[in-house]
């Protein structure tokens, strides 16, 4: 399914950020990679864009894609794919066992719904 919006890029980014500030604190051996409260959007998405806290892990070679497996120890396990027009929401629920953002976004709709308000404010 996708979700058109006006800057689909702007939106994947929002929802990162919001998934990361959802998942709490870190993990398990996670603490090892935390940076505390005090990180930002532009570290959380940069942390994504280098391949999380596990470099080599995931691969950012598609265009148009951004995903993060542990971020600052969160785990987010979080892919989401867009293109000119919109994006794409993966249809099945996500799962608090690897998704800790899905504590506050019920699903994956939820939470580019909530990047898009988000926006907006």
């Amino acid at each position: 399914m996708q979700i058109d919006v006006d800057n689909p890029q702007a939106v994947v980014e929002e929802a990162f950020w919001l998934a990361w500030q959802a998942c709490g604190g870190p993990m398990g051996m996670g603490m090892f990679q935390d940076r505390g409260p005090g990180v930002t959007k532009e570290q959380v998405l940069e942390n994504v864009r280098q391949d999380g806290d596990y470099p080599g892990s995931v691969r950012h070679e598609e265009k148009g894609m951004l995903s993060g497996d542990y971020v600052f120890g969160r785990m987010m396990k979080l892919t989401l794919r867009f293109n000119e027009t919109g994006v794409q929401v993966q249809e099945q629920a996500p799962s608090l066992d690897y998704e800790a953002w899905c504590g506050t976004y019920e699903s994956y709709e939820a939470l580019i719904r909530a990047a898009i308000e988000s926006l907006a404010a």
